[in-house]
């Protein structure tokens, strides 16, 4: 099976206008909305994996962008979960770094062609286009969303 960006997000993974004030809310909420989808078959096993990761180095990647990600046997189906905060929020307590959209990448342990590294950089490349970045933050439909982060990364 093909690993393209199209089967990798999905609609119902796309939270938008959620007001979250911390990073493990936007997290729970978007490994809570993966289980609803059977994406993961064991949410503390795949929280675990992406806070593990958080703890090595911030994912908050600057332009109000923070992109968690775990690689986790718990993984089903690898995808890509965006949520859109109503406001900004810290992502992590001792920093500064405040976020807005958050995208989280969900990858299998055994992911031999490294998918999250490739749609790390393709995300990372069109986040830097202030354009790509305030456009995803107007749009108000899953619809909208599901289509515009489609066309940016294939």
């Amino acid at each position: 099976m093909e690993n393209s960006s199209t089967n990798v997000i999905q609609k119902n993974m796309i939270l938008l206008d959620k007001n979250v004030n911390s990073q493990d809310e936007a997290i729970n909420q978007l490994i809570q909305q993966a289980d609803n989808m059977n994406l993961i078959n064991d949410v503390e096993t795949f929280k675990k994996s992406v806070n593990d990761r958080e703890k090595m180095a911030s994912t908050a990647v600057g332009y109000n962008i923070a992109m968690p990600h775990g690689k986790s046997n718990s993984v089903v189906t690898p995808f890509i979960g965006f949520l859109q905060s109503t406001k900004p929020f810290r992502w992590n307590e001792n920093e500064g770094e405040l976020v807005t959209l958050i995208f989280l990448i969900a990858v299998p342990e055994n992911d031999s062609s490294n998918l999250h590294l490739k749609f790390i950089s393709k995300l990372s490349k069109k986040l830097l286009d202030n354009e790509f970045r305030n456009i995803l933050s107007e749009l108000k439909s899953n619809s909208e969303v599901f289509k515009y982060l489609n066309e940016a990364i294939n």
